[in-house]
């Protein structure tokens, strides 16, 4: 026995609305990730970007085939439904194995397998063969805040004299070099969020935010390492919920193409939409 019309119609309307819904947060997620200059994922932005905008896609077409039932429309809707399907899926399993990886902890800084590690890596360690040599020279405001046989021991070249150089930190080198990985704002975002510097060794100094800041507590690789184990997490929960709401739509709309009842007729999917518009 079918369902009720009425049903079916709140239904479409409401699962489409929660469709869009997730669709603009998905979305939101990227403009404030890119906005804050603190991704190490491209890869993640570009899938998430592109979901967010099928799920928007997917929302409004179904919103709009149960007012005003078009084949077009429920043509639109059916093919990005099996787009949603199929990246949502692939993307939910990557999640997964990376998930499992992290917390099986497989990897470490010195492979540096982690996505955009290895670049993060290498922009670490060169910024540490320039940063406070003599082609960049660093200043430092308050020379009484340091031990100078710290800055001795560690080969720190620094001045006092702002004339002399002003040089805070990597990026204002002259030899700065910007490689792909981490933006040099996420680096920084580490440094000064959890006191670290260099990779897997702690550097003497912080290299991509303020050199006045103080002295380093620890290496930045497993801060990078956690903050991206957050944002896999975060993405999971997030593809779940899509792929939550896909099977939902994907079983009520099979139901009611295959579900008869004693008058064949009434059988697909569509017709019932037109029915509905008829109302």
């Amino acid at each position: 026995m079918c369902l009720p019309l009425k049903f079916i119609q709140l239904f479409i309307r409401i699962n489409c609305f929660c469709f869009i819904i997730l669709g603009i947060v998905l979305i939101s997620q990227v403009f404030v990730t890119l906005s804050d200059d603190v991704s190490n994922d491209s890869n993640g932005i570009v899938f998430t970007f592109s979901v967010g905008i099928a799920v928007i896609i997917v929302g409004a077409s179904g919103l709009l085939s149960s007012y005003c039932p078009n084949f077009c429309i429920i043509f639109i809707y059916s093919c990005f439904i099996i787009f949603i399907g199929v990246l949502t899926v692939y993307i939910t399993i990557s999640l997964t194995i990376l998930k499992d990886q992290l917390f099986s902890n497989k990897f470490d800084c010195k492979t540096s397998e982690l996505p955009a590690a290895q670049k993060t890596k290498e922009q670490i360690l060169w910024a540490e063969t320039q940063f406070c040599k003599h082609d960049c020279i660093c200043y430092i405001e308050k020379i009484q805040d340091w031990n100078s046989d710290y800055l001795e021991n560690n080969r720190i070249h620094y001045t006092t004299n702002k004339q002399m150089s002003d040089i805070t930190s990597y990026q204002k080198c002259k030899k700065w070099i910007k490689i792909e990985g981490a933006s040099s704002s996420y680096i920084a975002f580490l440094e000064e969020k959890y006191h670290c510097s260099g990779w897997c060794k702690p550097h003497p100094v912080y290299l991509f935010s303020n050199i006045n800041n103080g002295i380093p507590k620890d290496a930045c690789y497993r801060y990078f390492e956690q903050e991206y184990e957050y944002y896999v997490n975060k993405s999971y929960i997030d593809y779940l919920i899509v792929d939550f709401l896909y099977l939902f739509n994907l079983c009520f709309a099979i139901c009611q193409c295959y579900q008869t009842n004693r008058y064949k007729n009434s059988r697909i999917y569509p017709q019932i939409l037109y029915e509905l518009a008829s109302q």
